[in-house]
């Protein structure tokens, strides 16, 4: 049997998720006009303003994002984006972004707990990551909620579709056939969710190994959400990132990161889709039914 999912930078067997776990009334959407005004006060602020670096890795970062440009930021593109590395940049020589990355998250922790304590929104990087995420800060809560609603709160036809894109080998070894096995995994589990209409594989593999604007894609598939993530292989560990976005604003509706010890290869694949699918249930506005379980395949019954 595999081992169960940890969560990146904490110890237990629950992904990282921004939000809540259980259903609820979500907030209202999150405008990228209010999120851009917050980046300009947290970069005047007096714990980043002395850090010219750090303030255009956060300015580069924040405004791919609001662009619908998330799922692009590597370590590559923010090398040759913000500390003007080469075209040659090789990552595992030059660890110049990690470390950066690490500052980053250090200084707007101090600028979240004295300056910015009373901020409503928040800005995090997900450990493993380097696309943030906007969260709302609520006075009476020691948590934040989602920045951005429920999929199921709109009420067009559109807000019931949604396409995954196939995950992306960034590993420094091959598991091109291992992202395309979870993609396919995670394909079928959302296909048998009532109501839920999903993408055809063949539409959604010919967007493998392009960068194009969220935006532009799913107008191509006519579909309001897009789930892609990213898959790094390490002997017998895998990283595995996802998220889930807003096609209208290119916006990040949630993120999930999970390290997984690679047993066998289906096994491994229909766990992480476990997870995965577990996880994006509150985002997707509902809960698997019986008549949804009764359609999985035997086989895939006797995995869980």
């Amino acid at each position: 049997m595999s081992k169960p999912a940890l969560s990146l930078g904490s110890v237990g067997t629950k992904p990282t998720v921004f939000g809540p776990a259980d259903a609820g009334t979500p907030p209202p959407p999150m405008r990228p006009d209010l999120v851009q005004k917050h980046l300009e006060k947290v970069l005047v602020s007096a714990e980043m303003c002395r850090s010219k670096k750090l303030c255009q890795f956060l300015r580069f970062t924040v405004e791919e994002v609001l662009r619908g440009h998330g799922s692009e930021l590597k370590e590559y593109a923010i090398a040759v984006g913000v500390f003007r590395r080469s075209r040659e940049f090789d990552p595992a020589a030059d660890p110049i972004v990690r470390v950066q990355a690490r500052r980053l998250r250090s200084k707007l922790e101090r600028y979240y707990q004295n300056e910015g304590s009373g901020e409503p929104i928040r800005i995090e990087y997900p450990l493993g990551g380097y696309s943030p995420v906007f969260m709302r800060s609520t006075p009476a809560a020691a948590t934040a909620l989602p920045a951005v609603s429920a999929v199921s709160a709109r009420e067009d036809g559109a807000g019931r579709r949604i396409a995954v894109l196939p995950f992306a080998d960034v590993g420094p070894e091959d598991s091109q056939n291992f992202c395309d096995g979870l993609t396919d995994e995670l394909i079928h589990a959302l296909s048998i969710w009532p109501g839920l209409q999903v993408v055809a594989r063949a539409s959604c593999f010919q967007f493998k190994g392009k960068s194009e604007d969220v935006r532009r894609i799913g107008e191509s598939l006519g579909v309001c959400t897009l789930v892609s993530g990213t898959v790094r292989k390490e002997g017998q560990r895998l990283r595995v990132l996802a998220q889930l976005i807003d096609t209208g604003t290119g916006m990040h509706l949630w993120s999930a990161g999970y390290v997984w010890e690679l047993a066998g290869v289906l096994e491994t694949q229909q766990g992480i889709t476990r997870q995965l699918t577990n996880a994006l249930q509150f985002h997707l506005g509902g809960r698997e039914t019986g008549r949804a379980k009764s359609r999985r395949d035997p086989k895939q019954q006797g995995n869980q």
